[in-house]
């Protein structure tokens, strides 16, 4: 290097487990556009403690097995400082493990079962399934359903004339068969999604059958958001698309990890995991879905829950709740 010229910074990485293949993989690029522009900025504005910091991005095919085998790769890369993922809840499930034994942070955005207790290193910024379930259940109250039944898959023939709603447990290429085998069946009763229909894919399936279709979801359209039209706008000239609620959870997550990452190095010269899961915990920040702080076993402190009714043109439709 030639005299006066100015020394790289140096580099440190994170990682970002996602569908980036297969049926699924429209979910992992609108997370993967939302990562990007979290560290975007954050390299922009100086890299964290001096470093900058660079994504390795992996496939897992929204598949349990592939998950866990890229949780090892993760984990194998000792220059890997922190995790964001998964994207499902069997997913998330089959990893977590493997980070745990690593002892590499992890970040959960999107909606998986409750973490264990006193369980350090790994935090979520989105409501677990219990929280979700608890406000599915609320909606089928506020309308006046007694009784719900639940539906996982397009065989709506064996549905008895009794039943009063549906609650559909599927991802979203299913969830948008089921809607369209019940409006082919003519059955018009109310039916309720869990997270993993919120997609753009349900209503890509089941186009105008996925009309007056209410799920919860763990995040937030990008309009609805006070920062809606700079993060909107920087997303899609990033990304070639718009954001939704998968983009505005996965930019959040990568902010709380770039934020524990920077409070690691203020009491390390070198980032060392075991600090990063030590204090991934304790960070707090205002988010774009809001206030971000995290119980003892690293769920986010009364996480949000946005209802939506679906409509035929557009994901994820009009927003019920909150208001």
């Amino acid at each position: 290097m030639g005299a006066g010229a100015v020394s790289p910074p140096p580099t440190l990485k994170i990682g970002l487990v996602a569908p980036f293949e297969g049926l699924h993989r429209p979910l992992g690029y609108e997370a993967l556009f939302g990562v990007k522009l979290a560290l975007q900025e954050r390299n922009a504005a100086q890299g964290v403690g001096g470093y900058r910091v660079e994504l390795v991005a992996l496939n897992d095919f929204d598949d349990s097995l592939e998950a866990e085998k890229q949780a090892g790769a993760l984990s194998a890369d000792p220059d890997v400082v922190g995790v964001i993922g998964h994207f499902s809840a069997a997913t998330t499930q089959a990893a977590l493990p493997v980070y745990r034994q690593a002892n590499l942070a992890l970040v959960i955005p999107w909606s998986a079962a409750a973490l264990e207790s006193d369980r350090s290193g790994v935090v979520s910024v989105a409501a677990n399934l219990a929280e979700t379930e608890a406000r599915l259940e609320t909606i089928g109250r506020d309308l006046g359903l007694n009784s719900i039944t639940e539906i996982i898959e397009p065989d709506v023939t064996a549905i008895p004339a009794s039943v009063q709603a549906l609650a559909v447990r599927a991802e979203g290429v299913t969830a948008g068969e089921i809607l369209v085998a019940l409006r082919q069946a003519g059955k018009t009763l109310p039916v309720l999604g869990q997270v993993e229909t919120g997609s753009l894919q349900t209503v890509q399936v089941a186009q105008a059958a996925a009309e007056g279709f209410i799920f919860v979801s763990p995040g937030p359209a990008p309009r609805q958001l006070d920062e809606a039209p700079a993060f909107v706008e920087a997303y899609q000239a990033l990304a070639g698309f718009p954001p939704g609620p998968r983009a505005v959870l996965a930019y959040d997550a990568a902010q709380v990890l770039l934020d524990a990452l920077e409070q690691s190095l203020a009491a390390n010269q070198m980032p060392l995991r075991a600090q990063v899961s030590a204090v991934i915990g304790t960070v707090q920040r205002q988010g774009l879905s809001g206030e971000i702080a995290f119980d003892r076993r690293g769920e986010r402190i009364n996480a949000p829950v946005w209802v939506y009714r679906m409509t035929e043109t557009a994901y994820p439709g009009v927003l019920l709740s909150p208001r």
